[in-house]
């Protein structure tokens, strides 16, 4: 069984494979980029490598995520996600629910390409990310405003 994390960003309960987060930063100090989208946060240095940060509410139609920063494995793609709330790590099968309008009421949500695939714990239904999906779509690439 594969574990996930749970987080949420801009109001969206979501998953994330373990095995795709390298690590979860705190704080880090991240400097805009000038001539970028609102959503695409900057620069930041972790482990003594630039890492571009995205945030992923913002990214989504949401509101802006302000909280730690997910850094994916190299393998994954080179980026951080902003999110709001870490809740941990699971290892509960995933389940099909179908989408809540809530999930999909918003322009720019389909950029997370949401699916019905998710993780049920504590009564919250969290969508699992396609990391690999977001992280080579053409709206992520193209952070020029």
């Amino acid at each position: 069984m594969s574990q996930y994390l749970l987080f949420d960003a801009g109001g969206l309960d979501l998953a994330a494979p373990s095995d795709l987060i390298k690590a979860i930063h705190e704080d880090l100090d991240i400097q805009p980029v000038a001539g970028t989208h609102s959503w695409f946060r900057g620069l930041a240095v972790a482990h003594g490598k630039l890492l571009p940060v995205t945030d992923i509410g913002a990214f989504a139609g949401r509101r802006s995520s302000t909280g730690r920063t997910l850094e994916l494995e190299p393998a994954a793609g080179i980026a951080g996600f902003q999110v709001d709330n870490v809740q941990g790590l699971c290892d509960i099968a995933m389940s099909e629910v179908p989408l809540s309008e809530k999930e999909t009421s918003r322009k720019g949500v389909e950029k997370l390409t949401l699916s019905v695939r998710a993780i049920v714990h504590h009564d919250r239904v969290h969508r699992v990310l396609d990391v690999a999906a977001i992280v080579q779509s053409p709206a992520f690439l193209s952070i020029a405003e």
